[in-house]
């Protein structure tokens, strides 16, 4: 069953599972809701927020889902401990998801008033229409909307002012990241069981030198061709693309593992620790290092 929501903070996600325990608090403009649960199975989702919506996973992985975006499909991105999905005020976010059976999330919403004023406080060239960000991996991000969470029980009368401050954090950051944010597949883009089949190879192959032509004969399309389509689905041309899975799978062993930098560089498919280091500075605005000592 899937159930319509129209709400600034609800039990949006529908399915068949127990709810462990549930915390909420409002800061005036901005309501944080802790949701723990167990016996998680396939979960499906609905809901057109009248504010943004900003949702850390803190417990369990997203594997496997299908995703939609005002009607129309999106790119399922697997979600682990510590990820940040976005959705903008008025956009419809629909679709289902399959992970680990016990999971927690942090929901937390916020009037777009409150975050157009925020903007209003720097230049007028910081006013992007807000893209669906649905899953990335950001310590930005993640320790806001951890320092929001945090103040879910905590009364202290400077609660408020540190919650608005996170608040002011996560745009700033999303905005800055707004030229990252894989775009809504269109017409002319690659059909789901040819995206399905690059994606697999690209997930296999990270390590490794991918060439355009063994993923355009995935597809069963020219080089051209696929190189096109594939921008239309994701957003991004596939080199841009297998970098940034790159960097993903490197912030993996940056945060759990002691691996030397150039280990890793190795491991993810980098020709040297400094093409590494300046890939990884362009992506997640730091060093690897710095990343990893924020964890």
């Amino acid at each position: 069953m899937t159930g319509e929501f129209i709400a600034p903070v609800a039990t949006f996600k529908a399915g068949s599972c127990r709810t462990i325990s549930r915390d909420n608090r409002s800061w005036g403009r901005v309501q944080a809701d802790h949701v723990r649960r167990t016996g998680l199975a396939k979960e499906e989702t609905s809901i057109t927020s009248h504010q943004h919506l900003v949702l850390l996973n803190l417990k369990g992985n997203s594997e496997r889902g299908e995703y939609f975006l005002d009607g129309k499909p999106a790119s399922f991105v697997r979600r682990r401990p510590g990820s940040i999905l976005f959705i903008p005020a008025g956009c419809h976010w629909k679709g289902w998801e399959i992970g680990a059976s016990s999971a927690a999330y942090l929901s937390i919403s916020i009037d777009p008033a409150m975050v157009t004023e925020f903007l209003d406080r720097g230049s007028a060239r910081l006013h992007p229409s807000l893209s669906p960000d649905l899953g990335c991996e950001d310590p930005v991000l993640m320790n806001a909307a951890r320092g929001i969470g945090a103040e879910i029980r905590d009364r202290n009368p400077l609660s408020t002012l540190l919650v608005e401050s996170y608040v002011a954090t996560i745009f700033a950051q999303l905005v800055r990241k707004q030229r990252y944010v894989p775009a809504v597949r269109k017409a002319g883009g690659l059909t789901p069981t040819s995206l399905n089949r690059v994606m697999e190879k690209i997930e296999e192959d990270l390590a490794v030198k991918l060439s355009l032509s063994q993923l355009a004969e995935l597809a069963g399309l020219s080089v051209p061709h696929f190189c096109r389509a594939f921008k239309r689905t994701i957003g991004c041309p596939p080199y841009a693309f297998v970098v940034r899975r790159r960097i993903d799978r490197a912030k993996e062993f940056l945060r759990h593992s002691d691996i030397s930098i150039t280990g890793i560089a190795l491991d993810c498919g980098f020709s040297s620790s400094s093409h590494f280091t300046n890939a990884f500075r362009r992506e997640a605005g730091m060093s690897p290092l710095a990343y990893r000592g924020a964890f």
